[in-house]
């Protein structure tokens, strides 16, 4: 055994290298970032392929891929990701697979760092597949070892949660020090992948005959943990759970009983119900939506349990947010009546600055760019553009000096959104603005659709080659990999130039900024879909990670 010092992402890092995974992929993004970084960081090319692929729903489907021919694989990707991989994985639920394959998923309770703080356990629990959730780096370390095993004999995915609480969270970690390397297997045309409508009813019923045996292994997991003091007690799921654990190590409360969750799904009932059973009164502490608390009253109902059930859906706990220790002094006073006295950090759930409330910086492309584009504007404010902006350091010019960001929503979006607004009767010239990396993720379908459907608006797009919000990951116009090598590049203009355009025009962001404004205003007065390209390296480029 080996001794490390590990974040969250880390050790889970650490533990799919060490399960022999050969294949990794991914989307970038707050929390679940580190994880694949750090698996380049940590792995050989020869030992591993890790890709930071176009969008959620390709990462999926390149690790299924290899799944499929008996390699073990990862992908991961942050809540809303999970949005675009559904499609995916409630396919791969039912056809099942054959090298262990995880699904490792970044949440964002509280949307520190996201446009929601949307719970994917409940996608997950609605995909019917197992859910882990770790509340220590060495839980995690020990859960992405185990998740594969799992995975390979229920031929199941198996899905990892992390939050990003427990992402950053930095602690020891005993490790095993050595990779399992197990060799792929050659494909097979198995029944399995066909997955025709006519055979889908059967899968599922396959799919659902899994659940109890799984539900029976984790009753016997070493990942749950029960302590039983008395008739009141606390259940913990994931990271909160470490968070309970820490206030009542504080106050030593010897009369507060306490289950710490980690197989979240399908619930391990038998040891709950026997929890359950010695209670009067319980308390479910989980981030976001009330699973665990669901469950656990339909448990006790379904076994003649009197045991009262609290937590965020009977709103003894915040309904919203993550969950401080504050919340959990007030959810136990309030649900059990039990005053417990400790102290309270003041910094305890300030939120960190984000780096999208700084200005852009003078030397971005985006800045350089932008400033021409406002000497193109008309004072009136009548005549003022509607700019329809999407993710990315595009959200930056929502800040001074430019105030040049109506609207965002999702990655993608920024141009649906514009042609809607236009083909809605909207008399105001509309821009759709998009970065590259959202343009390679789902802009592309998009912009296929306003050619098609003759769209009335001004599409521009800052191409920077890389996702630099997340910290300068490659995209597939970057002509580098994962691992920071060079790679075939796929360029923006040659997509944006599949229709011939009246008003098409391809610029360097840091070129003459009266060329800038002139093109900018031609398309403002023009009639019909414009599009403007504006390429310029971000500045951080040649350092990745170093971008906020």
């Amino acid at each position: 055994m080996k001794d490390y010092y590990l974040t969250g992402n880390e050790a889970l890092a650490y533990g799919t290298y060490e399960a022999g995974v050969r294949v990794a992929t991914g989307y970038p993004g707050s929390p679940v970032t580190r994880f694949l970084e750090y698996l380049v960081d940590i792995s050989a090319r020869e030992e591993m392929y890790v890709e930071w692929s176009a969008n959620e729903k390709v990462a999926f489907e390149v690790a299924l891929g290899a799944s499929m021919g008996g390699s073990r694989s990862t992908v991961c990707f942050k809540c809303v990701g999970l949005n675009v991989a559904m499609d995916p994985l409630m396919v791969a639920n039912l056809a099942g697979v054959v090298g262990g394959f995880t699904i490792v998923l970044g949440d964002d309770p509280g949307a520190w760092f996201s446009q929601n703080e949307q719970d994917g356990r409940t996608l997950a629990r609605a995909a019917e597949v197992p859910i882990l959730e770790f509340s220590s780096p060495q839980e995690a370390y020990e859960m992405s070892r185990y998740a594969y095993d799992l995975s390979e004999r229920f031929e199941i995915p198996v899905l990892i949660r992390e939050t990003r609480a427990s992402s950053i969270e930095r602690g020891k970690v005993k490790a095993e020090g050595k990779r399992v390397e197990k060799p792929p297997i050659p494909f097979s045309e198995a029944t399995t992948w066909k997955n025709l409508p006519i055979r889908q009813l059967d899968k599922h019923i396959e799919l659902q005959a899994k659940l109890p045996k799984i539900t029976e292994e984790f009753n016997a997991s070493p990942f749950n943990k029960m302590l039983v003091e008395g008739p009141k007690g606390v259940i913990g799921s994931g990271y909160t759970a470490a968070t309970v654990s820490r206030l009542l190590s504080e106050v030593q409360e010897e009369s507060l009983s306490f289950f710490k969750l980690g197989t979240v799904y399908p619930p391990p009932e038998k040891p709950l119900q026997k929890f359950l059973s010695s209670l009067k009164a319980v308390l479910v502490a989980e981030e976001v939506q009330p699973l665990v608390e669901q469950y656990t009253r339909s448990l006790a109902h379904r076994n003649g349990l009197s045991v009262q059930v609290y937590g965020r859906e009977t709103g003894h706990l915040p309904r919203v947010g993550r969950i401080f220790k504050r919340h959990l002094l007030e959810g136990i006073k309030r649900s059990l009546g039990i005053e417990l006295h400790v102290s309270i950090s003041k910094e305890e759930g300030l939120r960190p600055k984000s780096p999208l409330e700084a200005e852009l910086p003078p030397e971005c492309p985006y800045y350089q760019a932008f400033e021409a584009f406002s000497a193109a504007l008309r004072d009136d404010p009548e005549e003022r553009p509607i700019f329809i902006g999407d993710e990315g350091c595009l959200m930056r010019l929502k800040n001074e000096p430019f105030k040049m960001f109506d609207s965002k929503f999702c990655m993608g979006a920024s141009i649906g959104m514009a042609e809607g607004l236009v083909k809605g009767g909207e008399r105001r010239r509309v821009v759709a603005l998009m970065g590259d990396s959202s343009f390679f993720h789902s802009g592309v379908s998009a912009y296929m659709d306003a050619v098609a459907n003759d769209a009335d608006i001004v599409i521009i797009i800052i191409d920077n080659y890389t996702t630099a919000m997340t910290g300068c990951q490659s995209n597939p116009g970057s002509g580098m990999d994962a691992r920071g090598e060079d790679r075939v590049r796929v360029h923006l203009e040659n997509i944006l130039s599949v229709s011939v355009l009246k008003n098409f025009y391809v610029l360097d962001a840091f070129g003459d900024k009266e060329e800038l404004a002139s093109a900018f205003k031609q398309c403002l007065e023009s009639q019909g879909l414009a599009v403007m390209l504006i390429q310029g390296a971000c500045v951080n480029l040649m350092r990745p990670g170093s971008c906020p």
